[in-house]
């Protein structure tokens, strides 16, 4: 998904970005800054003086969202961001936040990608490490699956399948092995809802930030309001949010990822499974780089630190 570069990298300046929160409704600022070899990306609740690495086992539970959590405090919705950081290849940042919730901005990653690429990105004097899958994991049932192969790149295969006259079935394989791919194929991909799902989350103080101008909003009518960027815009937006909770692994992931009707629990399963199973990969490095993945599977009945 990212270039095969052999040192690690941080954007060559800061940069900002403002929006509204989509799912508790206030403004968000995030500001993204440079951060030395192997650091990683660590979000800042400048308003909680709280850090919390983007590391699976800081990973926490939320309905239709990724959140991640350490210390009482809370960064949600962070996957549209990780995944931006991930395929353009930036191992190491700075996320300051003033507060529990990433601007969602036109609910796809493309703002974001494009501010990464305005800073540009600077190499550092270490080695990137890499996870290699060398055997298959597989989390889920019949009805809904997940699983990652061994893979020489970076490929993802995403079905759905909505009981939904204006979404039902779609399908999509995508190789990014380079971050041109991630930008045209995933990056416009915006959110998109069921109306009766919105009315569902919006009752229990959820969605207050949601509209038009940030996601998709589908009903028995169709699209409201607003035209899609890819007929199959839908499945691109899930292949989209699976990048973004892969990136808690903490690396690069050298493998095949194939979805079935997953969602970001199935994903988080997933990335447990895997770091879990140290008989299916194994982890390249190099001088001045990790000598192992830093993430690690969230422990049994625990979903944050």
């Amino acid at each position: 998904m990212r270039p095969r570069m052999s040192f690690q990298t941080t954007v060559a300046a800061p940069l900002r970005l403002e929006g509204v929160g989509l799912h508790h409704g206030g403004s968000a600022t995030l500001s993204i800054e440079p951060a030395e070899a192997n650091t990683g990306i660590v979000f800042f609740r400048s308003d909680r003086n709280v850090e919390i690495p983007a590391l699976q086992q800081f990973r926490g539970g939320m309905v239709h969202a990724s959140r991640l959590g350490r210390d009482g405090a809370t960064v949600d919705t962070p996957e549209h961001l990780l995944a931006a950081l991930y395929a353009l290849g930036v191992d190491n940042a700075r996320l300051v936040i003033d507060g529990p919730e990433v601007p969602i901005l036109d609910g796809s990653s493309l703002p974001i990608a494009q501010a990464i690429l305005h800073a540009g990105l600077r190499e550092l004097a270490a080695a990137r490490g890499v996870l290699v899958v060398t055997q298959t994991v597989s989390v889920g049932d019949e009805f809904r699956r997940l699983e990652v192969q061994p893979w020489d790149g970076f490929r993802l295969t995403a079905g759905i399948d909505f009981e939904h006259v204006h979404l039902g079935y779609q399908e999509l394989t995508v190789r990014l092995d380079q971050a041109e791919d991630f930008l045209h194929k995933l990056a416009p991909a915006r959110t998109f809802a069921l109306r009766r799902d919105v009315e569902k989350l919006r009752a229990v103080g959820l969605a207050q930030g949601g509209s038009l101008d940030n996601a998709i909003l589908v009903d028995d009518e169709g699209l409201q309001g607003i035209d899609l960027r890819f007929q199959d815009e839908f499945v691109r937006h899930k292949l989209l949010d699976l990048v973004g909770d892969l990136a808690l692994l903490g690396c690069p992931l050298r493998g095949r990822v194939v979805a079935w009707r997953s969602g970001h629990e199935l994903h988080g399963r997933l990335v447990d499974a895997l770091l879990a199973d140290r008989s299916a990969w194994v982890f390249e490095s190099g001088v001045g780089g990790p000598v192992e993945p830093p993430s690690r599977p969230t422990p049994p009945g625990q979903t944050s630190r």
